[in-house]
């Protein structure tokens, strides 16, 4: 595989409606399941992965359409997300533990399901179990690697802690595994910066007068995403959906409903003023996006990914009426 966007990997969260699988007290293996796999859905999408979901709210769903919904997908590797559990708690009732079915290849479900667990005891677990096989109907059926991986014991006090504790952590080390099973690096995001901090400065001031130069609103470049560098900003959108749609919005920097409606989300390959306002909203938020020339090219579009995942967005390199909202925030 050459790029993250070859890759579909379904995530799998087990359990699920009238199947609460493992409780402990008020504690449902299901939610957990579903927390866990929401997460790594976020990871992998902010990759540029391709994830197929078998279940994204609380509903129940078959064992074997699970399985078939990866198949007919076509599914490059499949990721079962569960909690263990023991009638008593003993010494070995903590940790984790990844299955691979009964014949699985070690080369294929093997290596992958050891390298999700290598990741994972980088982040730090009580007991790290390792890969066993099973014969649990998702890997049975399943016709691509897989793996059914059991994140610690819910009865067990320091495995739930530490899975509160360390979700966004388990989940970003999930998807580094998996992408290093297909020999991919994972990109450790970018760091947003805080709103109105002075790093990048040089790169506000020159954004600034080149909102300055084509807009002419008397702005002052400061090296600062102030106040009326935001107000400036929305005329500027305000401008070029008009320009654009003949949205006929009032142009006076109030970021209100009929502004944001009037968006229509844009991505790779578009071009255009409006294309040029999100370069420029983007380095406003200490994101690189490459020049601002307007066209929406690769760079701008991982500059966005990057800002959506930060701010708990759909990163789906689309800019709309969420995205903008995030930007002109500050």
């Amino acid at each position: 595989m050459e790029s993250p966007a070859n890759l579909l990997i379904t995530v799998d969260a087990g359990h699920g409606g009238w199947d609460n699988g493992a409780q402990f007290e008020a504690r449902l293996e299901k939610d957990d399941n579903l927390r866990l796999a929401l997460a790594v859905e976020k990871a992998l999408r902010a990759q540029g992965v391709e994830v197929l979901m078998t279940r994204d709210t609380d509903v129940f769903v078959p064992l074997a359409d699970r399985a078939r919904m990866a198949n007919e997908a076509d599914a490059d590797l499949f990721i079962s997300l569960h909690r263990n559990s023991f009638p008593e708690q003993t010494e070995g009732t903590q940790g984790v533990e990844n299955f691979i079915y009964l014949t699985a290849p070690l080369e294929t479900s093997g290596r992958a399901a050891q390298l999700v667990l290598s990741e994972i005891d980088e982040v730090g677990v009580q007991r790290m179990i390792g890969v066993s096989r099973g014969n649990y109907a998702v890997l049975r059926r399943t016709t691509m690697p897989a793996m059914l991986l059991e994140m610690g014991f819910i009865n067990n006090e320091e495995d739930n802690r530490l899975f509160d504790e360390k979700l966004e952590q388990y989940a970003q080390a999930i998807a580094r595994g998996a992408l290093m099973y297909f020999g991919l690096n994972y990109r450790t995001p970018s760091e947003p910066l805080p709103s109105g901090a002075p790093v990048v400065e040089n790169e506000i001031y020159d954004v600034q007068e080149l909102m300055e130069q084509r807009y002419g609103f008397g702005l002052r470049p400061t090296g600062r995403f102030d106040a009326a560098t935001k107000k400036a900003a929305v005329i500027a959108l305000q401008i070029e959906l008009n320009g654009a749609y003949d949205a006929q919005i009032t142009v006076d920097g109030i970021l209100g409903p009929r502004t944001l409606n009037a968006i229509r989300p844009f991505g790779l390959g578009s071009k255009g003023g409006l294309v040029a306002l999100l370069q420029v909203l983007l380095i406003l938020n200490g994101y690189d996006p490459g020049e601002v020339d307007g066209v929406f090219g690769p760079r701008t579009a991982a500059a966005l990914r990057f800002f959506q995942r930060d701010h708990y967005l759909n990163p789906d390199g689309l800019a709309g009426r969420q995205t903008f909202t995030a930007l002109l925030a500050g």
